[in-house]
């Protein structure tokens, strides 16, 4: 076993890499020219940005395609097509205000009637439609001004419509009656679409009329004053790990969206490299079926709680990419919870867990736990699992089948009890999205708690922030004394250049703006 760390005295990376080099300051001059070749791991379902939230499709779009609100580096809601909002008191009207003289790579000059179209198209067909459910008019008092009009009070709006999951950006609105996947490649971002090769590539050239944010001075996630070196991006689509791996170090690919951890290993002294780690990426979790089997006990849950080393579990399944981080919120976002009290939920007690088995009344009943196999973090992490909860006394079956089996499996009320899980995007994107993966008609752990719905509806309905920071805690609170389920960790990956790649920065995506070739 790995050793114990205390939690609440602060959060530990534990990382037998060594930590990348600092970018270099986003404000120093960068040079222009050359055909940056990014490699990304699968290809998207379509490019229509809207409509897919496939993480592939994320990293072509958002060097294409702007929102009025995206993410800064803290993954915190921030401006960008938009100066602003001003929202009224009671919550049901939010005004807009577009920036001016933003161009389409068309040439077009954007307006509210574009953010207006967009939006409509968006409330159609987009990946995160029902963001959208609670307004009910989008009015345009004049070019610069777009309004939200509301059906009912919902404060995440914001956070809702900044989440690049499946974005919410502005296109042209001649572009906005068209079907799924029929819409043009047109955006306002500092790059714009050459030509899509499905299974090949993607091709990007800088837009030269690209009308940089001049609030900001330097880039900030998905924010900022992005300036476009690059006279072209290329995302090459290459599923096989090793083949990306040799291309970065020939000097074919220039950026890797991801960079095996063994692989950063090998590579840590070859001066031709660069290497990124992006923490935190994901959640690391064990999901429990609250409805079924032994699971349906919460003193069942208790014991496995108490009988789990998450620190071990993330070592391994990570290959020593993690941090020990309990909390079910990013430290230094706006609903962090904090960690205080969590110890004695995470700290391994195989004494405890055997004395909450017995006093279950626990009789030998098959733990059933579903992972899958495509997925190292997850394959790991059941694994282990397994083998923590049979060491405490549990008699296990693990379950290994395919993601598409597993994904079938893990919404149906009975046979399953443990699902390992990696949260990505939905803790990036804020609390809507991770206690509401707990919340409604189908929540992760089957059976609904009433006080997870509880704090799923203030979080809906709560017009101050400290009320909905206070339904965030709550919710935490209540996972760990209910035990459904188990936060591991928080992991990382690892994103490679090449050398000559200058001012490069690690993020949700690569971004190829503000960096340059020496």
């Amino acid at each position: 076993m790995l050793r114990r760390r205390t939690f609440a005295k602060g959060l530990t990376a534990a990382s037998a890499l060594p930590m990348p080099a600092l970018a270099q300051s986003v404000g120093q001059q960068g040079r222009k020219g050359g055909d940056v070749i990014v490699a990304m791991t699968a290809a998207p379902p379509t490019i229509d940005a809207m409509a897919t939230t496939a993480q592939a499709a994320r990293n072509i779009s958002m060097h294409m395609f702007e929102s009025l609100y995206t993410r800064d580096e803290g993954a915190n809601p921030k401006p960008e097509l938009a100066e602003g909002v001003d929202i009224a008191a009671d919550g049901m009207t939010y005004t807009f205000k577009l920036r001016g003289g933003v161009k389409f790579h068309n040439g077009k000059t954007m307006t509210s009637a574009d953010a207006k179209a967009s939006m409509e198209r968006y409330a159609r067909l987009g990946g995160s439609k029902d963001a959208l459910k609670a307004v009910a008019a989008f009015e345009t008092p004049n070019p610069s001004t777009l309004v939200l009009k509301m059906g009912s009070i919902f404060p995440g709006l914001i956070e809702a419509i900044s989440s690049p999951r499946a974005p919410f950006v502005i296109v042209p609105e001649e572009e906005c009656a068209k079907p799924l996947g029929q819409i043009g490649n047109i955006g306002t971002g500092p790059f714009q679409f050459q030509e899509y090769k499905p299974d090949s590539h993607v091709r990007m050239t800088r837009y030269d009329g690209y009308a940089a944010n001049t609030a900001y001075d330097k880039r900030d996630g998905f924010t900022g004053k992005k300036t476009a070196y690059f006279d072209s991006v290329t995302i090459r689509i290459m599923p096989e790990a090793g083949a990306r791996t040799a291309g970065l170090q020939t000097g074919e690919l220039h950026v890797l969206e991801t960079l095996d951890v063994a692989a950063a290993k090998r590579l840590k002294d070859d001066k031709g490299v660069k290497t990124y780690t992006m923490m935190p990426w994901a959640f690391l979790t064990l999901m429990m079926n609250n409805n079924w089997g032994v699971t349906a006990n919460p003193a069942i849950r208790k014991a496995i709680q108490a009988a789990l080393e998450v620190e071990e579990i993330a070592a391994i399944a990570s290959d020593g990419l993690y941090r020990l981080d309990p909390s079910w919120q990013y430290p230094g976002t706006n609903y962090f919870p904090g960690v205080e009290g969590l110890d004695a939920y995470v700290k391994q007690n195989q004494a405890k867990a055997k004395a909450a088995l017995a006093a279950a009344g626990y009789n030998g009943e098959e733990l059933q736990v579903i992972c899958d196999s495509s997925i190292k973090w997850h394959l790991d992490t059941g694994t282990v699992a397994a083998e923590q909860l049979r060491a405490a006394g549990f008699k296990v079956k693990l379950n290994v089948m395919d993601w598409p089996t597993v994904n079938a499996a893990r919404v149906k009320p009975e046979g399953w009890n443990l699902w390992p899980l990696a949260m990505g995007i939905e803790p990036y994107e804020g609390p809507y999205n991770v206690v509401g993966f707990f919340a409604g008609s189908l929540p992760v752990q089957i059976k609904p708690d009433a006080v997870i719905e509880d704090c799923n509806k203030r979080l809906a309905t709560q017009l101050k922030l400290e009320d909905r920071k206070a339904a965030v805690k709550t919710f935490q609170d209540r996972v760990y004394d209910q035990a459904i389920a188990v936060k591991v960790a928080d992991i990382g990956v690892i994103q490679a250049t090449r050398a000559n790649v200058m001012n490069y920065a690690p993020y949700r995506t690569q971004r190829m703006w503000d960096c340059w070739f020496a």
